[in-house]
């Protein structure tokens, strides 16, 4: 089987070189690191080596086949390796990677190294790939050192053991022997994606999600894509959040607007479900539900279990038994995720028990004191919150780790499920004692109001003021760093001879892209979208400007994210999406709870209950309101089906795509049947006049036999 894949590599190497012998394609001028790996200070030179060899070597084996120039950094004596790769290399992997392209007559397809040329921008093949695409494909071609089953531990680290299966680079991150890996950031691009994208100039201008995608991928595309329309979507319920505001209060009012919410909210997340396909579609990710046809996802990087192979595929990979999976999860994910939750609601029983306390016992009348003793409640559960948040993400990637989703979109999935299941009790689980076991209103919107309104300023401070100041910081220490070392004459010295040194520009670039941050994802910023969300629809009945203040808040959250992505963290690989994942059914899940709140919180409102008559019984009363919230719901049902998910025009490209792809097969079914008829016939003819040739030979075998024998006869 691997001889098989060493002639298909080989094929593919051959698919693109040029037919003219006398002149053999460049595969590259100058050499342009695109990855950098970064070793720790004190990791052992054995293992350094090993894992340098490893990309190097051929794939044929088992290597990653990458081109890496490796330098030493004498004041750290920090190793760092510069990893590029050859043109072959990297198309040769985009085949593998399935990596679309636009074809010439306009649609994306995936990229064939026997087809090159009617692809578009194939005319320069050093060009034909962005450089996120190029990373992409290195970074693949590094998750894919695993160990064999000769290759038992790390060298130099006899108690960091493999198994086989397991991904060598991963474990290299996972024991602190890689400090860092990162792709590098293309400076002029990234200077004029961000002129268009977080300056004053353009603040409030669209943002440029082509440019995104292109830059940092899809997946990061569709975050900045959601935030921005649903920060859109705010704006007409915080326009009538603030004239309701001003507005008399009654219950007409504020159950008008809690409707319109209500039924706003569904037309959202419909509407960006729509746009959502529209943009996969033009970007070649759409959801293969709505294509029609099967796409198979690679396994995890940190995915392992027994070498096996892929049923579909063929090819070698980790096999884990879905058995085990089930039974981490019941006996060991379960438990944990339900003792954390139980902790979170008797914090939150302990906070408002404090708080009854301290207001009975505590002294009053003694001023500032008396205040400070009543925030002390607050204040502590807000520090013990706090730590629950931290210590709770910590356990839950562990949990999912553990688990050994084969999958990363399953793998993401079930975080997003952890975070949102603790997040949801531990953000509103107050809010629900407050409105429905206290029944105090004014409480509820003070509560609301202050909760919403702190979160967002402190957030955006953090967010936005404090990452700002450590890349200042950041960059001084760089250049005095460098400074310093040129002025000792020894900024690097090379590790091998044989290699070319770096250029001194990347060194600089690498120097600083390796101490910024790194991504931690977008799971983080989904999240307090989704607390937003919730503050916004859950009680909106009891709190109008919810939604201005978000709205406010959303605006200025685009340009910090986005400034962010460019100045303070490091270039994150690209990844794909076809969608926004587990969040688009969590946002759906708070839409239909926002009906039951608030239809609750109208049903008890005093206004509401004198319109009734005073014999109603409470079973009557409860029976209406039900009646109520089922009219809403079946109102947003009605909605959600009358905005499909996938816009018309996208099914009919997509029928117009996988019809010319059944025309091209028949075709070429036709055209091999042809050549098989051609070939056939050839084959006959050749047959036919082979045997014609024997025959002549043989008759004239026959006749110069018969005549030698009638002239030895004859007398002389």
């Amino acid at each position: 089987m691997e001889s098989e894949a060493n002639q298909d590599i080989t094929h593919k190497s051959a698919a693109f070189s040029p037919s003219n012998g006398s002149q053999e394609q460049t595969i590259f001028s100058t050499f342009e690191p695109l990855v950098i790996l970064e070793f720790k200070p004190k990791s052992k030179q054995a293992a350094q080596e090993w894992l340098t060899a490893k990309l190097q070597a051929p794939r044929t084996e088992r290597g990653a086949e990458l081109i890496v120039k490796t330098n030493t950094s004498e004041n750290s004596k920090e190793t760092i390796l510069y990893i590029g790769a050859t043109t072959e290399r990297l198309l040769i992997g985009a085949e593998e990677m399935k990596i679309q392209k636009t074809y010439r007559d306009g649609s994306l397809r995936d990229i064939s190294l026997t087809d090159l040329d009617n692809f578009n921008n194939s005319e320069d093949l050093d060009r034909f790939l962005t450089t996120a695409e190029k990373q992409r494909v290195i970074l693949k071609g590094m998750e894919s050192l695993r160990a064999s089953e000769e290759e038992t531990f790390i060298p130099g680290y006899p108690k960091n053991s493999l198994y086989p299966g397991k991904s060598i680079i991963k474990k290299y991150l996972s024991r602190n022997i890689v400090s860092n890996l990162f792709p590098l950031h293309e400076e002029e691009k990234l200077k004029r994606l961000g002129d268009e994208w977080y300056t004053m100039k353009n603040y409030f201008k669209t943002q440029p999600i082509e440019k995104i995608q292109e830059y940092f991928g899809v997946k990061i595309a569709l975050y900045f894509s959601f935030l921005g329309i649903y920060s859109i979507s705010l704006v007409p319920p915080a326009v009538i959040g603030v004239i309701y505001f001003f507005s008399p209060s009654s219950m007409y009012r504020e159950a008008t607007f809690a409707v319109f919410n209500l039924i706003w909210s569904t037309v959202f997340l419909e509407g960006w479900k729509r746009y959502c396909n529209s943009l996969c579609f033009k970007w070649g990710t759409v959801d293969s539900s709505v294509s029609f046809s099967h796409s198979f996802e690679e396994p995890r990087a940190d995915y392992y279990g027994t070498m096996g192979r892929n049923l579909v595929t063929g090819n070698p990979e980790p096999v884990y038994p879905k058995w085990k999976r089930v039974l981490k999860f019941y006996l060991v994910t379960l438990p944990i995720i339900s003792f954390c939750l139980t902790v979170a609601f008797f914090t939150m029983l302990a906070y408002f028990w404090a708080e009854a306390w301290m207001k009975k016992n505590a002294p009053q009348n003694l001023g500032i004191i008396t205040t400070m003793n009543n925030l002390l409640p607050t204040i502590g559960y807000a520090v013990v919150i706090g730590i629950l948040n931290n210590i709770y993400r910590t356990i839950a990637v562990k949990l999912n780790k553990y688990e050994n989703h084969r999958l990363q979109s399953s793998y993401d999935n079930h975080l997003i499920v952890k975070l949102i299941l603790f997040e949801f009790v531990n953000c509103f689980i107050c809010l629900f004692y407050v409105a429905f076991y206290l029944r105090d209103r004014a409480l509820l919107k003070t509560f609301l109001g202050t909760l919403l309104v702190t979160q967002q300023i402190v957030g955006q401070f953090q967010e936005a003021m404090v990452p700002f100041f450590f890349m200042q910081r950041r960059q001084k220490q760089v250049d005095k760093a460098l400074r310093k070392a040129e002025g000792s004459a020894a900024v690097t010295k090379e590790v091998t001879e044989s290699d070319q040194d770096v250029d001194k520009m990347y060194k600089k670039q690498a120097a600083l892209e390796g101490m910024m941050d790194k991504w931690p994802g977008s799971n983080d910023e989904y999240l307090e979208m989704y607390i937003q969300f919730g503050y916004v629809y859950l009680f909106s009945s009891a709190f109008p400007l919810a939604a201005l203040w978000a709205m406010l808040n959303n605006f200025i959250e685009v340009r910090s994210d986005s400034f962010k992505m460019c100045r303070v963290f490091q270039r994150p690989f690209v990844e794909k999406a076809n969608s926004i994942g587990a969040w688009q059914p969590a946002f759906e899940v708070i839409g239909l709870i926002s009906v039951i709140t608030n239809c609750a919180l109208i049903g008890m409102d005093p206004e509401v209950q004198k319109l009734l008559p005073s014999d109603m019984s409470a079973v009557n009363m409860v029976l209406i309101f039900v009646a109520a919230e089922h009219i809403v719901l079946a109102i947003k049902a009605s909605i959600a089906l009358l905005i499909p998910d996938v816009p018309k025009w996208v099914i009919l490209q997509i029928a117009k795509q996988e019809y010319a792809a059944k025309q091209a097969l028949r075709k070429q079914m036709s055209e091999d049947s042809c050549n098989s008829k051609f070939m056939m016939k050839r084959m006959v003819e050749a047959a036919l006049k082979k045997k014609v040739v024997l025959d002549a030979f043989s008759r004239r075998s026959t006749v110069f036999r018969n005549d030698s024998q009638s002239a030895v006869k004859e007398p002389l």
